[in-house]
């Protein structure tokens, strides 16, 4: 009787040790080929990366013609765009100025209205050019009839970003359609609260969205390059601070 129960447990025991072998043997053949399976997909195109920039962001950023220069804008909602006050300078408000939405599906050409332009603190330094503080209130705004075949872009929170968090910087310097990613150096510039980025800009660019990499939100505008900012170095007025001065202005963004 014992006999017979101790060959039954060892029978069980064999099996179990079989069952176990096989198991690991499928999960280590597996293991090995699940490199060679997904090299094929993405191989073969059956499968696609995922970047964490989306060609989304490029439509909303339109070409601003003024008649005396070229600047950069950004959709926010359906009807305001964002760009910098030394943009629209020589204009006032109630103007038109011409928008290009070279990336848009439909290459969008439209007339915008100056809405709003904000005080100005500072004009001149000494040498005549652009004291940092101008760059502290550089915006404006634009108004259009209702864009509804564009994606506005999403306003982030500048105050959590931090050095040298990935941006791009989208724009229009030369009047040429420019991409182009860096990161921000300092969240001070001169001692005042605007990021120092070290993301390609020229004349052009100003007025144009500064983006966060990670989350495609903007966190800044762009408004001063190697030809306005001390240093030879490129700043962004904050986003945080920009919606402080369009509250302000009882300026729906």
């Amino acid at each position: 009787m014992l006999l017979g129960i101790t060959e039954n447990l060892q029978e069980s025991t064999r099996l179990d040790v079989k069952k176990h072998i096989g198991l690991a043997t499928v999960s280590t053949l597996i293991a090995f080929l699940i490199p060679f399976v997904l090299y094929a997909l993405f191989y073969f195109n059956v499968a696609h990366s995922k970047s964490t920039f989306s060609a989304d962001i490029q439509e909303p950023v339109a070409k601003v013609v003024t008649g005396t220069g070229i600047g950069s804008a950004f959709l926010v909602n359906p009807t305001t765009l964002l760009t910098a006050r030394h943009v629209v300078a020589k204009n006032k408000v109630g103007d038109q100025v011409d928008l290009y939405f070279e990336h848009s599906k439909n290459q969008t050409h439209i007339k915008a209205t100056v809405r709003y332009i904000a005080p100005a603190t500072e004009q001149a330094d000494d040498e005549g050019g652009v004291k940092a503080d101008y760059f502290l209130s550089d915006v404006a705004v634009l108004e259009v009839s209702a864009i509804d075949d564009i994606e506005p872009l999403v306003l982030g929170e500048s105050d959590a970003v931090q050095n040298l968090d990935e941006v791009i910087l989208i724009g229009y310097p030369g009047g040429d359609y420019s991409i182009t990613k860096g990161n921000i150096n300092s969240d001070k510039f001169s001692g005042l609260n605007l990021f120092k980025l070290d993301a390609t800009a020229n004349p052009g660019n100003s007025g144009g969205p500064c983006i966060l990499k990670a989350d495609n939100t903007v966190i800044g505008i762009l408004v001063g390059n190697r030809t306005t900012a001390q240093q030879g170095d490129n700043i962004s007025l904050k986003i945080n601070d920009v919606k402080k001065i369009l509250r302000v202005a009882k300026i729906n963004f």
